[in-house]
């Protein structure tokens, strides 16, 4: 099964999300960007190979071959950047455009999480909807944070600092 991130917008619907690494971005790279109407990472990843295809030929020609090893490792390093962010590409743009993420769900394909995702929010507003207002009263607190007092933070805290707050230890004459 494969761990899917669900996401919902008001009026564009829902969304599914593979988590993990994209064989597809992994094997395109740059032309799975631009499908996917990420075009920053697309011209990014384009501008990348063409400067490491630039870079391996101009070391293969000067006879530098440290140049063209380099050009060729960072060849192989983008498609697995591609492959193991692409996914996360993805959820940043949905976020950008206005989705919520709702769940994320094991499930066998996108449509059956998308399924899950809005059978479990049906069943959340069931039992919001069930709940009773007035039976839900505040905790009860007593007096300040403990925070407040541990770390002296409160703007209006009545603790005076500690005698050796400001002291210097090299100097003993204090």
């Amino acid at each position: 099964m494969q761990v899917y991130r669900v996401y919902h917008h008001k009026s564009k619907g829902y969304q599914a999300v593979p988590v993990g690494f994209s064989i597809a971005a992994f094997v395109t790279s740059f032309i799975w960007a631009a499908a996917n109407s990420l075009w920053g990472k697309a011209f990014l990843l384009f501008v990348g190979f063409m400067m490491m295809l630039a870079a391996a030929a101009a070391g293969a020609l000067l006879d530098f071959p440290l140049l063209a090893l380099c050009a060729l490792a960072g060849i192989v390093l983008l498609p697995l950047w591609a492959g193991a962010q692409g996914q996360q590409w993805i959820c940043d743009k949905l976020e950008s455009q206005g989705y919520r993420l709702v769940k994320r769900i094991n499930a066998e394909s996108a449509s059956n999480a998308i399924n899950a995702a809005k059978r479990s929010e049906k069943q959340q507003e069931t039992v919001s909807n069930n709940k009773a207002t007035p039976q839900n009263k505040p905790a009860a607190t007593f007096g300040r944070d403990f925070r407040d007092i541990r770390d002296n933070a409160s703007p209006n805290s009545n603790q005076p600092p500690p005698q050796d707050f400001n002291a210097r230890p090299w100097k003993k004459g204090r």
